[in-house]
């Protein structure tokens, strides 16, 4: 499977789905949602509902970063397909030509901004 681009780009949700699933592999929808959750709740987040991850679930699938399976008790199990570092990797180079034309020093103007800003 190609690198993915910034045309790939996953939204937040996803993002924190993803980074929970990059650490165990593989979760069934309750598994991951009550691992989400239980995170979210720690920064003071409004739980979300099992179908909510069964959706984010199954558009990842569908974009091919995970892979869906059905378990013997019928759970929905998902599965990665493209590892966090083949994932991320992509994308930071695909943002690497598109927006700094694979130019080092407008990346690193970029990052001198954003490290100001932040103030770190």
């Amino acid at each position: 499977m190609p690198a993915p681009s910034v045309a790939d780009l996953i939204g937040p949700l996803q993002l924190r789905v993803m980074n929970h699933l990059w650490k165990v592999n593989a979760a069934t929808v309750q598994e991951a949602m009550d691992a989400v959750n239980a995170a979210g709740a720690a920064k003071g987040e409004k739980p979300l509902a099992y179908t909510t991850f069964l959706t984010v679930m199954r558009n990842l699938a569908k974009r091919g970063l995970l892979d869906q399976r059905k378990t013997a008790t019928k759970r929905h199990q998902f599965v990665v397909v493209i590892d966090e570092e083949t994932y991320k990797s992509g994308v930071l180079k695909q943002i690497y030509a598109d927006y700094c034309q694979n130019d080092r020093a407008t990346l690193d103007r970029y990052l001198a901004a954003r490290t100001a800003a932040v103030g770190a």
